[in-house]
């Protein structure tokens, strides 16, 4: 879920989370357990009191919460957004987990045409593609830069002599670790030119046709693990700077 502080425009992530009661004690022949106590998972939200989440990545936003007053939750969907506002309540722990509890959010919103967040490939996840294209037009393998549950953008081979053209249809393959791959047909929405540290770089904008639910949900499942592998990238850089989960 994205999380969005106050009016700042940077964006930080995080996953909502169960609280249940702290585990009874329970003693038995001078043996103390600590046994499960009666809880249906989610209940607690039944309560429309808070609602809890893990710390956000990049673990900077978990300084930042703490001087601000809104918080907005933005779960996105393929066609739409869904954003919840609630408020920053405290840093706690559940069953000895840091966490971050909110108040139960007070307003609610669906956002048509909200532009899915783009996650950055990480450069060791090593995912690549092959691109096949219509008529006598040379097919060719790439690199996406960054992928969301929409589109992708991805580094176009043919550099300043690329014939690719706004809405050319294309068919792709993408192949990532293990063996995976996943076939989607797609057009072209832009072909552009990105400045970096090296130069200029040479780029195409693709947006995927998602003609079933399930592949729509295995896109989902592979932008999701994209963004997973960035975050986990982030933090390892955050942690340089430190956050004290023992001190939480």
């Amino acid at each position: 879920i994205e999380v969005q502080f106050d009016d700042l425009t940077r964006v930080f992530f995080c996953r909502v989370l169960d609280h249940p009661p702290e585990l009874e004690e329970i003693e038995s022949d001078g043996v103390v357990m600590l046994v499960e106590p009666e809880y249906t998972k989610a209940e607690y939200l039944s309560g429309q009191d808070h609602v809890v989440i893990t710390p956000v990545e990049p673990s900077i936003g978990n300084f930042l919460i703490c001087s601000v007053n809104r918080v907005l939750l933005r779960l996105l969907g393929s066609r739409c957004a869904f954003e919840f506002g609630c408020f920053f309540n405290q840093k706690i722990r559940v069953r000895g987990m840091p966490i971050l509890q909110c108040s139960f959010p007070l307003i609610a919103r669906q956002v048509k045409g909200a532009r899915a967040y783009r996650a950055k490939i990480p450069r060791e996840m090593e995912l690549l593609l092959h691109v096949e294209r219509q008529g006598k037009r040379e097919n060719f393998s790439s690199c996406p830069i960054d992928i969301s549950v929409e589109g992708m953008l991805l580094v176009d081979p043919f550099g300043k002599y690329s014939d690719l053209k706004e809405e050319e249809k294309i068919w792709m393959e993408l192949y990532w670790p293990k063996d995976r791959s996943l076939r989607v047909n797609a057009r072209v929405i832009h072909v552009s030119q990105l400045r970096d540290k090296s130069g200029i770089q040479y780029c195409c904008g693709i947006q995927f046709d998602l003609a079933t639910r399930a592949l729509a949900r295995d896109i989902e499942q592979l932008v999701a693990g994209v963004q997973r592998r960035r975050l986990r990238e982030l933090s390892d850089i955050s942690d340089e700077f430190g956050v004290d989960f023992n001190n939480w």
